[in-house]
């Protein structure tokens, strides 16, 4: 049933002034979105896809999309629908989180029950579901919450996503419609090599639109699966002269299937400075590679274990129950921790986005640590790094190792 075009609804997704932003038009002109450089155009054509659904569904899964934008159309084209919007990265959960907050609608905010989260996040995200049973949901969870879903809109872009994750999100997908679900899947890449594997799970695929680089695809559930893979990864990890650990990866974690370099070198240094029952602070963790090694060689210790993805917090998780490691905490967080006190901070931040993410890192240690606290950062080129540390610490030094920089500073 198409969707009513009798009501313009307008969305704003950008604080910037109306000179600065751009407006767009979707479904016949029912919709209306302003931004500040235009939707990404596989986000466009799911807006697009509303009317095509084959009847108003009672719950709409909208997964992959990071502005809310397709939610927002979803939630006002079809009133008494439920709304999940999922996302893996926290800092895109802020963002859907923001935009309909400030679009009026209301969202519920899901995340995984074993990890901790900032308490900045917005109040009314955090209210009950049960209190407002069609407010729409912005879950930041490893897996996609649990549900019947009628219908299904996934933004699928290569380019910030594996192909593994993208294929492991489908089957996902397709795990939680009802029989007679329709997912319809829209990716800027070329389409044969992910039509076969649709194809292979849904049995039948129709493209509803290819143009400009952009296609868009609408499968259907007529069964369920048989058989889903299982795309994780195990792998050894270990420091020098100790035990080896089997440890696991997922999809859409850092350095899947395999140990980080880096990471393994920043372990094998910050051991040397660990002491019994220390507290120390992984931020970026993965899957946990180099607080899990710290704290297989000094039992007592405690690590709190920091990232913004929560399939990474779901790979500590299972790292940390196979080693029968307790008594460890885990945060999902984009914006460091007000926790303090820890004696040593390891991280091996990514240094795109201009340094700024590699500074979160290097200001979120200078407030957790304690007086005497140490703060250990690794790169391949570390000039940068030194200059920032001896600016917030004072002081700086470099250990060489496995072809990787440890960069160090003391709290004095």
């Amino acid at each position: 049933m198409p969707v009513s075009l009798s009501v313009m609804h307008t969305f704003s997704i950008t604080d910037l002034s109306p000179d600065q932003t751009r407006s767009e038009t979707f479904l016949g002109g029912s919709v209306r979105v302003i931004s500040h450089s235009g939707l990404h155009p596989t986000e466009g054509q799911l807006i697009e896809q509303l009317s095509h659904l084959p009847a108003p569904p009672a719950s709409l899964l909208v997964a992959g999309n990071r502005t809310g934008a397709v939610a927002l159309a979803a939630n006002a084209s079809y009133p008494g629908c439920a709304v999940t919007c999922h996302v893996f990265d926290i800092h895109h959960a802020r963002a859907v989180l923001r935009n309909l907050s400030a679009n009026g609608a209301g969202p519920v905010f899901l995340h995984d029950a074993f990890v901790a989260v900032p308490c900045d996040l917005p109040e009314a995200a955090l209210t009950e579901t049960a209190k407002r049973p069609f407010a729409p949901r912005v879950a930041c969870t490893a897996q996609i919450p649990e549900g019947n879903y009628a219908a299904a809109l996934f933004m699928a872009t290569p380019g910030t996503m594996t192909g593994e994750l993208v294929l492991d999100q489908i089957e996902d997908i397709h795990r939680h419609l009802v029989v007679g679900g329709v997912c319809v899947i829209a990716c800027e890449a070329e389409s044969g090599p992910l039509i076969k594997q649709i194809r292979t799970l849904f049995g039948n695929v129709s493209i509803i639109s290819d143009k400009r680089g952009i296609f868009c695809a609408k499968a259907l559930k007529t069964d369920q699966a048989t058989r889903m893979r299982d795309f994780s990864a195990t792998f050894p990890a270990s420091l020098t002269n100790r035990e080896t650990l089997s440890l696991c990866s997922l999809p859409g974690v850092f350095c899947h299937r395999r140990p980080d370099t880096g990471g393994l070198a920043l372990a094998e240094v910050a051991a040397r400075e660990l002491r019994q029952g220390q507290r120390v602070l992984d931020m970026g963790c993965g899957c946990g590679l180099v607080g899990i090694l710290l704290a297989r060689a000094q039992p007592d210790v405690c690590v709190t274990f920091i990232d913004s993805h929560a399939r990474a917090m779901e790979a500590t998780r299972r790292n940390l129950a196979s080693l029968g490691l307790e008594n460890h905490t885990l945060l999902l967080s984009d914006t460091g921790t007000e926790r303090t006190g820890f004696d040593l901070f390891a991280g091996n931040p990514p240094y795109y986005s201009d340094f700024k993410i590699a500074t979160l890192f290097i200001d979120t240690a200078r407030s957790a640590l304690r007086p005497g606290g140490r703060c250990m950062l690794v790169a391949k080129s570390t000039r940068r790094l030194e200059e920032t540390l001896r600016g917030r610490f004072g002081n700086v030094e470099v250990l060489s190792r496995r072809g990787y920089g440890v960069v160090q500073s003391v709290v004095r």
